[in-house]
């Protein structure tokens, strides 16, 4: 791929096939492979959420890419996102355009506050319903809901992904 000043909509065809990015406000940014403690986690949460809204929607997970801006393009790449059947009628083979009911975003490593700051606001902005950050280091879980209104708990509390579904995350996820 030749590198351009900004990437748009209409570069996606042209974005590497193999890899871990996203795009930036137009600007490809390269991240390093997930360690086995993030996949882990992705992997258990991803299972309870399929069992507790089995009917309900979609439970997707991967670096699931969501379309955030075309102009310039904005392509995030989210470990889990839940699409409830009134949002998403059919699972597309490409990146989704329509945001999300629930993301949920894992961190396991030292990552700047800004990545994960801009990561939210894009996640807002596009309208994503509720967000959930997992601090595997810190054992900490950012919860921002459909008012936006934020709550942190800890992995001894109870927290409430999405509609009536709770846990503990300590249940599930060990470190």
């Amino acid at each position: 791929m030749t590198v351009k000043e900004l990437l748009t909509y209409e570069d996606i065809p042209l974005l590497p096939k193999e890899g871990r990015y996203e795009v930036v406000e137009g600007r490809l940014v390269e991240m390093s492979p997930a360690g086995g403690w993030h996949g882990y986690a992705v992997a258990e949460i991803s299972a309870v959420l399929r069992e507790k809204l089995r009917g309900r929607g979609y439970v997707l997970s991967g670096e699931v890419g969501l379309v955030i801006n075309r102009e310039p393009l904005t392509l995030r790449a989210s470990d889990i996102a839940f699409y409830s059947k009134e949002r998403l009628r059919e699972i597309p083979r490409g990146l989704l355009h329509e945001p999300p009911d629930l993301v949920v975003e894992v961190i396991a490593e030292e990552t700047s506050m800004e990545y994960f700051e801009e990561k939210l606001r894009d996640y807002m902005s596009f309208g994503v319903g509720r967000i959930v950050f997992v601090d595997l280091l810190k054992r900490l879980v950012l919860v921002v809901d459909e008012e936006r209104r934020i709550a942190v708990y800890t992995f001894e509390e109870e927290v409430e992904f999405f509609g009536g579904v709770r846990w503990k995350v300590s249940q599930i996820v060990e470190g």
